[in-house]
């Protein structure tokens, strides 16, 4: 058996493959951007709510 129809055949399977898998991820993520994928990791984060006098900036100055 020769190798190039075999090498041809794997690489068309290969690329195949890729061309179902990514209509399939574009198809799953219409609406989403990658402005929005890129702040994925942060989204499990909880907001800190800073009270007044944690922050370290005092709202009124200090006068001697």
């Amino acid at each position: 058996m020769s190798v190039i129809p075999v090498t041809i055949f794997c690489s068309l399977l290969l690329a195949g493959l890729f061309v179902v898998l990514f209509a399939r991820e574009q198809r799953q993520r219409r609406f989403a951007s990658a402005e929005r994928e890129s702040l994925l990791p942060l989204a499990d984060e909880t907001p800190r709510v800073e009270t007044e006098g944690t922050s370290g900036i005092s709202a009124r100055p200090k006068h001697p």
